[in-house]
């Protein structure tokens, strides 16, 4: 079964023991870092309408484009400043793995 792992914001460095999905918080308050528990297909994966980020679970947060990281287990969300005091929610639709597996419904959503 597909899952998210934990996401961080870029460069935050975090053990990946669990696929519990968290956030840490680091300087650049205009990118994140969302990690996968497998290697991700290209299709549909730079597209950033398959991505969604609310600040207090209301405020949508813009996202202007995306990258993947060397691997295709990660892909970096580059996206517009916002507050590192507030909490955030992050959706995750269309991405599957490079089997063909969907991200299931109970593991498409990120809170940190």
């Amino acid at each position: 079964m597909l899952k998210l792992f934990p996401i961080f914001i870029f460069l935050v460095l975090a053990s990946l023991s669990t696929s519990e999905i968290y956030a840490q918080q680091g300087m650049d308050t205009s990118k994140v870092l969302v990690k996968f528990n497998e290697p991700m297909s290209r299709d549909g994966i730079f597209d950033t309408n398959n991505y969604t980020l609310y600040q207090d679970n209301e405020i949508p947060i813009a996202i202007y484009k995306v990258g993947v990281v060397a691997g295709d287990t990660a892909v970096v969300l580059y996206t517009e400043k916002y507050n590192p005091q507030s909490s955030y929610r992050l959706i995750i639709n269309n991405l599957k793995d490079k089997s063909g597996n969907v991200i299931s419904e109970s593991h498409k959503m990120a809170f940190y």
